[in-house]
């Protein structure tokens, strides 16, 4: 009898980003591959954009990337600008950042 292997244990629990209290998103803490090679274009975008207006419209369209993973929500770049400070952009990125290292490295 052949032995069943199930990895959808090694899937991580959803990333929940809190904004306001019915403002949360959920989003997969472990992206596809395609999502993270389109997050790695962007930031090499970031670098080698000439001007700040157009590093920080990178910076939005990433911060939309990553947060329209939840499918419950319309999110767009307009919302983005709209809704979220530029600290709370940041600390999206970094968190995300720090979230998918954390499961890369992760043993289990």
């Amino acid at each position: 009898m052949s032995k069943i292997i199930d990895l959808s244990l090694l899937t991580q629990e959803p990333l929940i980003l809190k904004f306001a209290e019915d403002n949360m998103f959920s989003i997969a803490s472990e992206p596809s591959v395609h999502l993270v090679n389109q997050l790695l274009d962007f930031e090499e975008k970031v670098i080698k954009a000439k001007t700040n207006k157009a590093q920080f419209g990178l910076f939005v369209k990433m911060v939309t990337l990553i947060l329209s993973q939840d499918e419950s929500k319309d999110v767009t770049e307009g919302f983005v600008e709209k809704n979220l400070s530029i600290s709370q952009m940041k600390r999206v990125v970094e968190i995300y950042q720090e979230k998918v290292t954390e499961n890369a490295e992760s043993k289990n």
